[in-house]
Order: structure tokens, then C-alpha cells, then sequence
């Protein structure tokens, strides 16, 4: 009669990295690369330099000198814009206004990634510490690269009306639909920054507290 051994065998451990498990998306993963003090460092030196010259200065492709050359805000930093509005704003500018609102553009093909990278950046820093043990949340960082997105297709829309002008482009209706949408995921993506700064201020506050009620409980033994 034969005997068989029956060996019992030990699950292996899996020692792979959350962070690096297929589970993770890959959006999760590369976000992750901007989670870093230096790459936040570097972002937010870039956006208030250009950000501050963009908005308040009167420079000849900022925002302020279209304002003054134009008599109104243009299409790019209104919440959207019909047809009308665009062709309106075009005419008002004249010649030295259009130009103006050309420079701008030209500017504007920076400035949303230099926006997406500082906000998208912050967002993954912060969730990086609010959450450590649940890395695919950082692919909430990549909204603001959505809302890029939205301001890329807004500013080919902008180029294309200046190009038909004084004729109507097509694509003057989806240039207002594109700064909707730039809008409201901009906004989507400061609120969420805002909402994990509080939360991580809170899990913060609450840690110290039970490290200092084991401190005094130690003592007191």
C-alpha cells in the first residue's frame, strides 16, 4: 500500500506596493509623480509669477490691457459666451483691441498647463498625506488637467473666430460651451482642494491630540 505526503503550502505574502499594483489606475500613478514638495515648489513659483502678470498687470497680452483696448471682459474669463456675445466683442475691440486679444492668446496657450500642473500638484500633495493607504484617490488630481483640456479647446476657438473675422465662425458656439465647462471643472477642482486642506488639517489636529493623551497617559503610569 503506497502513502501519500500531504505538504501544506504557505500562501505567499504579497509584498508588492499598493501603489504599484495593477488595481491602481494609471491616471492614480501619474499623478503620483506630482505629489513632491519640489515639483509643488517649482508649479506654484511658476503660476503666481504668471498668473500675477496674466491678471493684473498691463502688459501688452494681459488680460487689463484687453479690457482697456476692448471696453469689456473678453470671452475667456466670462462663464460662457453665445455667438453674438463673441462676434460683439470682436467688433468692439477694433483693429488695436483685436490685436490686444491676439497677444493674449498667444500668452494663453501657456497658461492653462501652468494652471493645471500648480493645482494638480497641490491636490496630489495634499491627498498623498491625507491619504496614504489609498493611492488610487490621486487620480482626483486630474481634474484640473480636464479643465486645461476645456481651456485648449476654448482658445482654438478664439483663434478661429479672430481668423473669420468680421464673418461668424461655427465654432463660436462651442467656444461658449468649452468656458462652461472650463468653469465649472476649475471651480470643481478648487473646492476639492479646499475640502481636502480642511480634512487634512482635521485628521492632522486629531492625531497630535491622541499622541499627546498616550504621552500623558505614559507619564502618569
Amino acid at each position: 500500500m503506497s502513502t501519500t505526503t500531504t505538504q501544506r503550502v504557505t500562501p505567499t505574502q504579497d509584498v508588492t506596493p499598493t501603489s504599484d499594483r495593477p488595481a491602481v489606475p494609471a491616471v492614480a500613478r501619474a499623478m503620483r509623480h506630482l505629489a513632491t514638495w519640489r515639483v509643488w515648489l517649482a508649479s506654484a513659483s511658476v503660476f503666481t509669477l504668471f498668473a500675477g502678470v496674466f491678471f493684473g498687470s498691463s502688459a501688452p497680452f494681459a488680460i487689463p490691457t484687453v479690457e482697456a483696448a476692448c471696453g469689456q471682459a473678453p470671452p475667456d474669463v466670462r462663464f460662457t459666451s453665445s455667438p453674438a456675445e463673441v462676434g460683439g466683442f470682436l467688433q468692439a475691440c477694433g483693429v488695436a483691441g483685436r490685436e490686444a486679444y491676439r497677444a493674449m492668446q498667444l500668452a494663453d496657450l501657456v497658461y492653462p498647463l501652468v494652471f493645471a500642473v500648480f493645482i494638480a500638484s497641490s491636490l496630489a500633495l495634499v491627498i498623498s498625506h491625507l491619504a496614504p493607504r489609498r493611492p488610487a484617490l490621486l487620480g482626483l488630481a486630474a481634474l484640473p488637467l480636464v479643465a486645461s483640456a476645456f481651456d485648449y479647446v476654448e482658445n482654438a476657438c478664439a483663434w478661429l473666430a479672430l481668423a473669420s473675422y468680421p464673418e461668424a465662425a461655427a465654432s463660436s458656439s462651442v467656444l461658449g460651451l468649452a468656458s462652461a465647462a472650463k468653469t465649472a471643472t476649475s471651480w470643481a477642482a478648487g473646492i476639492l482642494l479646499l475640502g481636502a486642506l480642511g480634512a487634512l488639517v482635521v485628521v492632522t489636529l486629531r492625531r497630535r491630540a491622541r499622541a499627546r493623551t498616550r504621552g500623558a497617559a505614559e507619564v502618569s503610569q
